[in-house]
């Protein structure tokens, strides 16, 4: 095999043993010589585009939640504001947020797949919402600032990027998923020398990465069977190419090295670190939060989050989802929304009684465990990995019908208000749009569960970088910044 890349002016030539692809396998197109079973894989994926822009701004009304989000809006994917994170809040508290003069939020804009992406148009889009708002953002109109800071890596400093504009959740259309396209991607793993280790093998989540790197690993024991002072490249220096390198670090491997394209690593994840209230506030403008599926891969990685403590994240009342249209939107309770959706998918209506809400409560708590159940035996799991295996035929429409279809064919479309928060804040799209399928690896039994006033949701205190820069800095990670591929020939 031969890599040839570029990095300030030298051309570069190396003969790796091991390719491990670990940037979207799309931008190397022009360059990498793609077998007939990896084109029609690549030309199958498709992915939003995420814009989010770390403010400081100026409160005008007293506020009541920490994160705020609007469904019609995000099912719009049509790139307006639909929701933001208070990171005063989230860092300090509501009654610190209220009382300062100045707030740190973090905005969210998506497109959709057949959408426009354009930067200009994106940030025309969010200046417009600032300058005349709805009602439901408790902020000055038009005063506003965008954050400005620099971002310490592994002894490097340059300014930190914001606002952040990325393609995000690569993906499968329904025929491909029905194809088995997640699982052909598996299937040629290691084929060529070569494995893809990119977010769009699997999910989008920093779990899913590691997770799919855990089951390729499985699936592929020959990986780490090779000699130990194998010549192993890997493209992207993002979070699955840092936590590749770091498990074959670990495994012993003694050449492992990483190019990156940009000016530093850790890919979609971007802690800016602002000053705020005396102190620091960190604003997430990709990868951010955890539930209590991401357990397990904390305590693998806690080497890698010393000093860094998971901190709770607008609990309760303190979510809040926008209802209702312009001049009349009102923004309601996470909980009291989830109800609501409940009493008003089971013909109760609303506002309705004490009585017809317990009922709810009781079709909600029925549809959660018929969920799980339902899920177990698609899958023959009940955890969040992309399963090993491949459910027969497309049972229950999980490959042809959106996430909301499937809810509402086999009776569980009272939970579709408390999902849509678990799915649609991440940024995953909405039910109506998404495949089963997707909707059902990120909807793990444990947030399937309409408690609506508890939440495991959290976040790292001092940001998701600070778990990538221990890791760099730890493992001593050979990564070449600003590099090009010029060619890959296998």
């Amino acid at each position: 095999m031969e890599l040839v890349y570029q990095t300030d002016g030298k051309r570069v030539v190396v003969n790796p043993d091991l390719l491990v692809i670990a940037c979207d396998p799309r931008g190397l197109e022009p360059v990498m010589d793609f077998t007939p079973q990896e084109k029609p894989l690549l030309d199958a994926l498709r992915n939003f585009t995420f814009y989010t822009t770390c403010l400081r701004v100026y409160p005008r009304t007293t506020q009541d939640r920490v994160v705020i989000l609007a469904p019609d809006v995000v099912e719009s994917q049509s790139g307006l504001v639909q929701g933001y994170r208070n990171e005063t809040a989230k860092q300090w508290g509501l009654p610190a947020a209220n009382s300062a003069t100045t707030n740190i939020v973090t905005t969210y804009q998506m497109v959709g797949i057949n959408g426009t992406s354009d930067p200009g148009a994106l940030a025309a889009q969010r200046s417009a919402f600032l300058d005349d708002p709805p009602s439901w953002w408790p902020f000055q109109p038009g005063r506003y600032e965008i954050v400005q800071v620099e971002e310490h890596q592994d002894g490097a400093v340059h300014p930190a990027v914001n606002p952040l504009f990325t393609p995000y959740f690569n993906q499968f259309p329904a025929a491909a998923l029905g194809a088995g396209a997640p699982w052909r991607w598996l299937s040629i793993q290691g084929m060529n020398d070569t494995v893809y280790v990119h977010a769009s093998t699997c999910f989008e989540s920093v779990l899913h990465c590691w997770s799919y790197l855990n089951m390729l690993l499985a699936a592929r024991p020959q990986l780490l069977a090779a000699p130990k002072d194998s010549t192993i490249v890997v493209i992207g220096a993002g979070v699955s190419g840092l936590l590749f390198a770091q498990r074959f670090i670990d495994e012993g491997f003694t050449d492992v090295s990483l190019l990156e394209s940009t000016n530093r690593f850790a890919g979609k994840t971007h802690s800016l670190q602002v000053p705020d209230q005396g102190g620091t506030s960190i604003a997430e403008l990709g990868t951010c939060y955890l539930s209590p599926a991401y357990d397990e891969m904390a305590q693998a990685l806690s080497e890698f989050t010393v000093g860094n403590a998971r901190v709770p994240v607008a609990h309760g009342s303190e979510r809040g989802i926008v209802v209702g249209a312009p001049p009349n939107e009102k923004v309601m309770a996470f909980s009291d929304y989830g109800l609501m959706v409940a009493c008003q998918s089971l013909g109760f209506g609303w506002p309705c009684s004490t009585a017809k809400q317990d009922a709810a409560y009781l079709k909600l708590l029925e549809a959660a465990l018929f969920y799980v159940g339902l899920r177990l035996e698609i899958f023959g799991t009940i955890d969040g990995v992309m399963p090993t295996s491949r459910p027969a035929g497309d049972p229950y429409g999980v490959f042809s019908k959106t996430f909301a279809q499937f809810l509402d064919d086999n009776g569980m479309g009272v939970l579709k208000g408390y999902l849509m928060y678990a799915y649609q804040v991440q940024g995953y799209g909405d039910l109506d749009k998404i495949p089963a399928y997707y909707g059902l690896v990120w909807i793990t039994p444990d947030i399937a569960q309409p408690f609506g006033c508890t939440s495991g949701v959290t976040a790292w205190q001092n940001g998701w970088e600070d778990v990538w820069d221990q890791m760099v800095t730890k493992r001593a990670m050979n990564i070449t910044l600003n590099t090009r591929v010029m060619s890959i020939r296998r």
